[in-house]
């Protein structure tokens, strides 16, 4: 059990007195240093409520590694990773260093210098170009080759070359992309299967290696099938393979009860799929556990209206802390383009805004250093909040408190159980969970150019460590400790 406790639901943010709110505030006035004065308090909040922190053992222990990002491969071919491109170097300098995913379906519809005619040519000049971008942002990369149409020699001598240029920027090496999807896009016959999968995923395994000594295999990238394909390979390629990846997103934007609503509530089948996939790693003794190398909202480009709006910066933050708590290693979060889901919009590489998903994966960020705590919730009535907390490796507390509705307000007593001068709120604000503009983090947008300055409200606890935390609607704060 962790010695984290509590929480109450009340103006932004009060210091408390003897558990009343009627204590010193910084709400109302500048700090020392002239900055603007934070956010006014309320008297009341619609809702109240308490929550303890618990820290569970399937946990992961949370660094900058763990939100990471997902491109399709012909972005190389763009070319958008270039350590010129400064606006997309900056966004990724928010995040990182963390790992970049090269891959998604375009690696199977890319060839090594152009050897199959009808798929976009990946070049050495590209790959020099990603050596000096992931150079610029200290990021690793979990690079795809094409399975689907190359040969095992095309693929070492790519390994060769790619492995020469990135070096220890390299973390692992993905064959293929979503082997169980081969046959409905006619890559394999109808009686081409996982069987078949696992030789030719050998064969390509052999040559690399050969080509690249010492490089991590990840594998097999599937898209949906854990029981006949994921879980399997776990067991069958394990003296082979250092990391089990698999992909996941919520719904197919093109099902009609896919809605912003759908992905604001609790994926029931989620946790079960984390405790099989952490938990086949695990007899695998795979040493890289398990990464989600490719995940979002609507599978398909993301849904309009839900994909895009702010209610998922607040879902992707509860997404990324069920999985780290499940005992996940790290999630890539899949982009590009001006698709609704992309965390970070751009044309043809240039970066034209971040998106509100990108302000959530900000947060958990910041947040992500130290143990991740488990959140109990109880309130006086029901009300859509979640809980996060991080026990910092220097002995102190990261809160993350998301109200998830869109018209009441919730009070907050947090009881950190900690020592600490003064706690730091940084609040992520939106102006209805259905919006698609208008965020803030820190009471400032993050600038498409890649810049943030985010304002200082630090807070200062009485002697108990007690604060009050309201929560406007459809509003996340992260509480640190100083």
């Amino acid at each position: 059990m962790s010695a984290f406790m509590g929480v109450c639901l009340l103006p932004r943010l009060t210091a408390c007195r003897n558990g009343n709110s009627s204590g010193s505030s910084l709400a109302s006035s500048p700090d020392p240093a002239g900055q603007p004065p934070a956010h006014p308090t309320a008297v009341n909040a619609d809702v109240r409520a308490e929550v303890s922190f618990t820290s569970i053992p399937t946990a992961t222990r949370l660094d900058s590694r763990f939100a990471g990002l997902s491109y399709e491969k012909t972005k190389l071919a763009v070319p958008m990773f270039t350590a010129t491109n400064t606006p997309l170097i900056r966004h990724f300098d928010l995040l990182g260093p963390s790992v970049l995913r090269i891959g998604a379906n375009a690696v199977d519809r890319s060839s090594w210098n152009g050897a199959v005619d009808d798929l976009t040519p990946i070049l050495p000049s590209q790959i020099d170009s990603l050596a000096d971008f992931v150079q610029a942002t200290q990021w690793q990369v979990i690079y795809g080759v094409n399975l689907a149409r190359n040969t095992p020699a095309r693929a070492a001598e790519e390994a060769a070359y790619v492995a020469s240029r990135l070096g220890p920027s390299l973390l692992a090496w993905q064959i293929g992309n979503e082997p169980d999807l081969y046959r409905r896009h006619g890559y394999r016959p109808e009686d081409w299967g996982y069987d078949d999968f696992l030789d030719e995923w050998l064969e390509f395994h052999e040559a690399m290696s050969e080509a690249s000594p010492g490089v991590a295999f990840g594998g097999p990238g599937t898209s949906f099938d854990l029981e006949r394909n994921t879980l399997l390979f776990a067991a069958d390629a394990r003296e082979h393979l250092a990391l089990l990846t698999h992909h996941y997103y919520r719904a197919s934007r093109d099902d009609p009860d896919s809605t912003l609503t759908l992905l604001l509530e609790s994926d029931p089948a989620l946790a079960d799929e984390l405790e099989s996939l952490v938990e086949a790693a695990s007899v695998a003794t795979l040493p890289m556990g398990v990464r989600l190398t490719e995940a979002n909202s609507f599978f398909g480009g993301g849904l309009p209206g839900a994909s895009d709006a702010y209610g998922s910066a607040l879902w992707v933050i509860d997404f990324m802390f069920t999985c780290a708590l499940a005992g996940c290693t790290g999630v890539n979060m899949h982009g590009g383009d001006r698709g609704s889901y992309t965390p970070i919009a751009d044309v043809d590489g240039v970066v034209v805004e971040p998106r509100a998903i990108f302000y959530g994966m900000v947060m958990f960020a910041n947040a992500a250093h130290g143990l991740p705590l488990e959140g109990a919730i109880a309130s006086d009535d029901d009300i859509d909040l979640s809980a996060w907390g991080v026990q910092r490796d220097d002995g102190g507390l990261n809160a993350v408190l998301i109200n998830k509705d869109d018209a009441r307000s919730v009070g907050v007593r947090l009881a950190s159980g900690i020592s600490a001068d003064r706690f730091e709120p940084l609040w992520l604000e939106g102006e209805g969970l259905s919006t698609i503009s208008g965020f803030t983090l820190g009471d400032v947008p993050i600038g498409d150019d890649g810049t943030w300055m985010p304002q200082p409200r630090p807070l200062v606890p009485n002697s108990s460590g007690l604060l009050d935390v309201l929560l406007p609607p459809s509003t996340a704060v992260l509480v640190r400790s100083q």
